[in-house]
């Protein structure tokens, strides 16, 4: 998908205020929150030095970009392929009508 495509346009109609209250609402974000602040309480108690710390949050860095980025990539596959998808169909309509 091109920059300023559909999800770029989507997303600059959100608001934050949406999303926040959205995820106030949602239980699977709030589990996922809530076991967040858990890990990283028992993070807290195990006195990692300084570079430990820096090598651990460059681990939890790296599997959050490589999250991230799957699921944009996947979001941007199934807007294009539900598009792609669309369009057939169209074309089908198109071509019972003659």
């Amino acid at each position: 998908m091109k920059e300023n495509g559909l999800l770029e346009i989507i997303a600059a109609h959100r608001t934050v205020t949406d999303l926040d209250e959205f995820l106030k609402r949602d239980k699977y974000y709030q589990n996922a929150l809530e076991e967040e602040r858990s890990a990283s309480d028992i993070m807290d108690s195990l006195n990692f030095t300084s570079e430990q710390k820096k090598a651990v949050d460059r681990v939890i860095t790296a599997y959050n970009e490589c999250g991230a980025a799957y699921g944009a990539v996947a979001y941007r596959f199934g807007m294009e392929d539900g598009i792609r998808v669309r369009m057939e169909m169209e074309e089908i309509m198109r071509f019972q009508q003659y």
